[in-house]
């Protein structure tokens, strides 16, 4: 049982989290995982910090509704949900170690390369975003968090920074739904109704607070934003 000062704790950093995502289009669950584990053993971590995310999008996917490319988003998910689907079921039988460190070599190289004027260019082509998007899919199953991975893949095709998001959130809302309802359905993910509701209110306000620091930020700050915090999504999977 969580004492209320953990909870308080644990909602506190979700807020946090929440903000740092929304603006940077992902991080979340990257940066609320680490401090939920505290709480939680580690499956029943990602299972908790997926649901926090989910509502994330929820809430994004709303306030960014107007913004999004459905082409891009229906061409990544396609794939997406189904290997959401399947990474959610192994994560109860291969450990994750290994994925993480090769995963954080690959952020930190992209995030290196982009923020040095060198960005790599990934392929434009309908089949590359469906491709893509299977491989995002399959880490957000496993891993529990693909954010920092639909982003590199995002990032290279240059939207300006509200479709960017827009279409983000709604690649992550579709791919989070089906992992969550795995999730659920393995008995990975408990009903707490009082802690879903504050988690879902602490997804509103951390989502329109960041709303408004995107307006005011520009789109060179904003692509130096997203960069950035893909080197520390890299550093935290090949380090932490």
């Amino acid at each position: 049982m969580m004492s209320e000062f953990s909870i308080a704790i644990f909602l506190a950093s979700a807020l946090v989290a929440e903000i740092v995502g929304t603006i940077a289009g992902f991080g979340s669950a990257l940066l609320l995982t680490p401090i939920a584990a505290f709480f939680f053993d580690i499956k029943t971590t990602i299972a908790l910090v997926s649901l926090f995310h989910f509502f994330g999008q929820v809430v994004d996917g709303f306030i960014w509704r107007r913004f999004i490319i459905w082409r891009i988003g229906i061409l990544f998910s396609v794939f997406g949900v189904l290997f959401s689907v399947v990474g959610a079921y192994l994560i109860l039988y291969i450990p994750s170690r290994g994925l993480e460190i090769a995963f954080g070599i690959f952020l930190i190289l992209y995030a290196l390369s982009a923020l040095s004027g060198r960005e790599i260019r990934l392929p434009k082509s309908d089949a590359a975003m469906v491709i893509g998007g299977g491989i995002v899919g399959f880490i957000a199953g496993v891993l529990g968090t693909a954010g920092a991975f639909r982003t590199a893949f995002l990032s290279s095709l240059h939207l300006k920074k509200e479709y960017f998001l827009g279409t983000s959130f709604a690649i992550a809302f579709f791919v989070d739904i089906a992992r969550v309802g795995v999730y659920f359905k393995t008995g990975l993910l408990e009903t707490n109704l009082p802690l879903w509701i504050s988690v879902f209110v602490v997804a509103i306000f951390g989502s329109l607070l960041a709303k408004k620091l995107v307006s005011k930020i520009s789109a060179s700050l904003f692509h130096t934003i997203v960069y950035s915090v893909l080197l520390l999504a890299g550093i935290r999977f090949l380090f932490l």
